[in-house]
């Protein structure tokens, strides 16, 4: 069976083993497990994987082959949150954590599908500038690199990066 793109429902056994991920992810972005953990615990942590699940804003999308899931992010619909954006119909893409460029094209092609299904006319994805493999495979599909400020200052060892691509 090839991998696919799916939504996953947020269970116990799912939200421990996307922990578990993004535990692992993050510690080698961050080049630091304390740094790497400290930010999925705020982040990602199962408590915070069953907000989500609990935010119908909020979707996750996650590669399976077979029985076994793999890379993973987040979709977020919310108006509040895509306010500062100047599109009509944005959508953002955040917290992805990935295993290889296949893993990121599927789940970029599933989300761009997803958004013109939804009749959003642009994508925004928040990236760490170290995670050099996901900026070039979404700058080869397509995303440019954008300035965006957020709100919120993150206490982390690298910067974001934020890339968008207009849904037609």
């Amino acid at each position: 069976m090839s991998k696919k793109a799916q939504f996953v429902v947020i269970i116990i056994d799912t939200a421990t083993d996307m922990e578990a991920k993004a535990k692992k992810f993050y510690s080698n972005l961050f080049l630091s497990e304390e740094i790497g953990e400290q930010y999925v615990s705020e982040k990602l942590s199962i408590s915070e994987l069953f907000k989500v699940q609990n935010d119908f804003n909020i979707e996750v999308l996650m590669i399976h082959e077979n029985e076994t899931s793999s890379s993973f992010l987040q979709l977020n619909s919310s108006r509040i949150f895509n306010e500062k954006i100047e599109a009509s119909k944005p959508i953002c893409i955040e917290h992805i954590v990935h295993l290889d460029v296949e893993e990121i094209q599927l789940l970029f092609n599933r989300a761009e599908e997803i958004a013109k299904q939804r009749k959003h006319d642009f994508i925004w994805v928040k990236i760490f500038e170290t995670d050099l493999i996901l900026k070039d495979t979404l700058i080869e599909m397509g995303y440019i690199i954008f300035n965006y400020s957020e709100a919120v200052a993150e206490n982390l060892p690298v910067k974001k990066l934020f890339l968008k691509k207009e849904i037609h």
